[in-house]
Order: C-alpha cells, then sequence, then structure tokens
C-alpha cells in the first residue's frame, strides 16, 4: 500500500457539507456502510474490463446539502465529500478533490 494511501485510510473523514459548509447535510451511517462496502471493490475490480462499472467504483451518495438540496457524494479514494456533478449520456465523473474516475450511483444514470 502506498504511502498516500497509508495516510489517507488513517485520516479522520470531514464530515462537513463541500457546499453550504453545514454539519448535518451527510448522514454518517450511510458513510460508514458506503466505505465498509467499496472496500471489497478491488478484490473484483477488472481494469480490462470493456464495462465500465467492473473498471471503477461507484462514487458514495452519502447527504443532501440542507440549503440547496444538492446531493452530496463521497470519493472511496481520497474519502473526502463533492457536490454531485454528472452530466446526462455519461456513467462515470473525476471527483474535484483527487481527479479518480468514478462511475454515477444507479439512481443518477439517466441516458435520455
Amino acid at each position: 500500500m502506498s504511502e498516500n494511501n497509508k495516510n489517507n485510510k488513517n485520516r479522520e473523514l470531514e464530515l462537513i457539507c463541500p457546499i453550504c459548509k453545514g454539519n448535518d447535510c451527510i448522514i454518517e451511517s450511510v458513510v460508514k456502510l458506503y466505505l465498509s462496502m467499496v472496500e471489497k471493490f478491488p478484490k473484483y475490480q477488472d481494469e480490462n474490463s470493456e464495462s465500465i462499472y467492473q473498471k471503477y467504483p461507484t462514487v458514495g451518495d452519502i447527504g443532501e446539502c440542507k440549503k440547496t438540496f444538492k446531493r452530496i457524494w463521497l470519493c472511496p479514494y481520497c474519502k473526502r465529500p463533492f457536490e454531485s456533478n454528472y452530466a446526462l449520456e455519461k456513467a462515470t465523473v473525476n471527483c474535484p478533490n483527487c481527479g479518480s474516475t468514478l462511475c454515477i450511483p444507479v439512481s443518477h444514470r439517466t441516458f435520455c
């Protein structure tokens, strides 16, 4: 494991809303559940797959800003929250904090 990954794993999670900076927008129990689930992704990851869902983990949908009602996502790599930023006809996003490629949650996969 790289030194960067060790530091990220040991760093305490910042559960501050990236939009309004509030303390009650992110659901801590959802963060813990998501992180425990996404830990298993590397075991099943296939970087050579034609399916993007096997190449990249899904971003964590961890809450909603109480002021703007925008969704808040969590990157499994840097473990930092960010405002949802998906685009129509795309199934992946890049984390604005670390640049990692992530799949968007199923509920947001709109291909209209």
